[in-house]
């Protein structure tokens, strides 16, 4: 097997502590150790307890030499061209780019309060040249310059000419998933991603992980993953729900008072385990067939990639 524990944590974007009688849209981790029959579920009203938990977990699973899968439901990537559109078209990696500039301006407290809308509005500013942005959706009744309530149109081309699609490459073979640059709405992503990816970085690049943790596809390309060495390991794959709606609903019907988001994080938990006894889940991490080498080059620089998608 690839790994010896499976953490998935499903994110929330709020701007208020959860309350403290478990919710749903609130941050839910599942944690499944290999051996073991039951995911552990936790819930956190804060995005600062959910991260604080996965750390402390993380750290004794890299004491105990263990390797780790563990993925959040937000995009970890934004449509080729984000990062040239900023103008950081010579600064490396471009989600490297993104993580940092990102983890610079979001103000995310230990009460949940943060920037996000403020920000985005800040990014389609400099994307746009003062007019509106690829960023779009906010609270009725709030006001953000450059920041619509209503979707612009895509492609949407930046000041320096910069195209950006609506969806990344990987949404495409997904239905049902949303833009990243939409940040109101119903099951939308893109204030999970503003708010998370800074908190994502902050945990792989912690100064008791960073020596054994790494983001795929960013910095493994698409590979099969194999079991060569020993951990410790920590793998670092965005994950959709989507992927596990199935074993969600059998899940929620059997289980009448489960809340949707704790029986989300145990799917995922209880599809990767399986799928590891199998030995198929390191096919997960292959190149997708339909795939060509520019497009490998735009997911494995910037825009990322969901684990689950089919590769073929």
């Amino acid at each position: 097997m690839l790994f010896d524990a499976y953490i998935f944590i499903d994110w929330s974007s709020a701007n208020s502590r959860h309350p403290e009688i478990p919710t749903g849209n609130a941050p839910w981790i599942g944690e499944l150790i290999a051996g073991d029959s039951d995911v552990v579920e936790t819930y956190h009203r804060t995005r600062q307890s959910a991260c604080d938990h996965a750390l402390d977990s993380l750290i004794r699973h890299v004491q105990l030499n263990h390797r780790v899968l563990v993925g959040f439901d937000f995009p970890y990537g934004y449509p080729h061209g984000f990062s040239q559109a900023l103008g950081f078209q010579n600064s490396g990696d471009p989600w490297i780019s993104i993580w940092e500039h990102l983890s610079s301006i979001i103000e995310d407290d230990v009460h949940n309060h943060n920037n996000r809308f403020e920000i985005a509005s800040h990014l389609d500013n400099i994307i746009s040249g003062g007019e509106i942005g690829p960023f779009w959706g906010h609270p009725q009744g709030r006001n953000y310059p450059n920041l619509l309530p209503h979707q612009p149109a895509f492609p949407f081309n930046a000041v320096n000419n910069v195209c950006l699609q609506k969806f990344r490459i990987v949404e495409t073979r997904l239905p049902g998933v949303s833009s990243t640059w939409q940040l109101f709405g119903i099951g939308v992503v893109g204030s999970q991603a503003l708010t998370g990816i800074p908190r994502l970085h902050s945990l792989a690049n912690h100064a008791n992980l960073a020596h054994c943790s790494q983001v795929w596809p960013f910095q493994t390309g698409f590979k099969k993953l194999s079991r060569s060495q020993r951990g410790p390991f920590i793998l670092h794959a965005e994950i959709w729900p989507g992927i596990v709606a199935g074993r969600v609903q059998n899940i929620t019907q059997a289980n009448n008072n489960i809340i949707r988001d704790q029986a989300q994080v145990r799917a995922m938990c209880q599809w990767a385990y399986d799928l590891d006894k199998k030995n198929r889940l390191c096919e997960c991490f292959d190149r997708p067939t339909y795939l060509n080498d520019q497009q490998v080059e735009h997911c494995t620089q910037e825009e990322g990639w969901i684990l689950g998608t089919p590769l073929i």
